[in-house]
């Protein structure tokens, strides 16, 4: 590192300061003293960071005016694309929120950033929850003067904890991905060390693509038995849910709008169909934290901390796991 990064002690701004990997960013930058400016939509969900000496800041980054104050005098950033699971029309939400964010990149005059991608993020054709990644790297590449790191992470084992309701209430792990098929899965706290050892350095240039694919691939009957043995139940069964059910399923939840639904089923026929897929696994692409790891550590707690189901959600949980052993 030259001596004039060295001696700069101008923030780097990180999106997502609350999240998995914003906030493993953010933690990592602070312990290695660089100064940080946390963005998240609320400031109590930032309280632990401003403790560790970052600076704080709350607001919606639809906010143009915000973003360009929260960019303003910056040396490098952390960016994601933001999604509300409840939005009406995600990939149009997405748009928004990139288009403003790459916006304060530019009016900023950033040279360095750091983009939490997706793999996948090459395709363009709207279907799952991926475009969104696919428009801010093409926006971000279109800034002739940015140095830019897009991060394709593969599928988040995090994902897995979304699960816990439907193991509650009908005692089985489901997805609509084959049951066989093996795919790469990564803990988010692996593209957070990535990311903040990126933003550390600042020692990269031009337009960069860096896969992360986790330690190796699974299938979903080795995440289901491996996440079962953490909660103690060994005997836990994965069943694939036709894709109608599982949309059914995700919009009754109410936490999920019926556009996002359909977006997530397209992602798994999308990692069916190999349509995204990583690259040949290599020691640069490859993060450390085994799925078991990932169970004891994360899924297990959750597990323990989420409420038990109700009499109700356990009798629709028997009907629904009839349906799908018939079907």
């Amino acid at each position: 590192m030259n001596d004039k990064l060295r001696s700069d002690d101008r923030p780097i701004v990180v999106l997502g300061a609350s999240g998995r990997v914003g906030s493993v960013v953010a933690h990592q930058l602070l312990k290695a003293n660089v100064g940080v400016r946390a963005v998240a939509r609320h400031a109590d969900k930032l309280k632990e960071l401003s403790e560790q000496g970052a600076e704080l800041w709350p607001g919606s980054l639809l906010d143009q005016a915000f973003l360009n104050r929260a960019f303003a005098g910056a040396k490098a950033a952390f960016v994601l694309t933001p999604g509300d699971t409840l939005s009406p029309n995600l990939h149009d939400e997405q748009r928004q929120y990139n288009e403003h964010i790459v916006e304060a990149i530019r009016a900023a005059g950033l040279t360095h950033v750091v983009f939490l991608s997706s793999w996948g993020a090459e395709l363009s054709d709207r279907k799952g929850t991926i475009y969104g990644c696919y428009l801010m790297e093409t926006l971000l590449n279109s800034l002739p003067s940015l140095n830019v790191v897009h991060l394709r992470a593969v599928w988040f084992m995090d994902n897995f904890i979304y699960g816990i309701g439907l193991i509650k209430m009908a005692g089985i792990n489901g997805l609509s991905i084959d049951p066989d098929f093996a795919f790469p899965c990564i803990d988010s706290r692996d593209i957070g060390m990535v990311a903040a050892a990126y933003l550390k350095r600042l020692d990269f240039s031009g337009k960069v693509i860096h896969y992360l694919q986790g330690p190796r691939d699974y299938t979903m009957n080795e995440v289901t038995a491996i996440l079962g043995a953490s909660i103690g139940t060994p005997s836990l069964r994965y069943l694939k849910f036709p894709k109608a059910v599982m949309i059914k399923g995700l919009k009754s939840s109410g936490t999920i709008s019926a556009n996002v639904a359909q977006l997530l089923a397209e992602t798994n026929e999308r990692i069916n169909s190999s349509s995204v897929h990583g690259e040949p696994r290599t020691a640069h692409n490859t993060t450390p934290t085994t799925l078991d790891k990932f169970a004891r550590e994360k899924f297990a707690p959750a597990y323990s901390k989420a409420p038990a189901a109700t009499v109700l959600q356990k009798l629709q949980g028997a009907f629904l796991r009839i349906y799908l052993s018939i079907s």
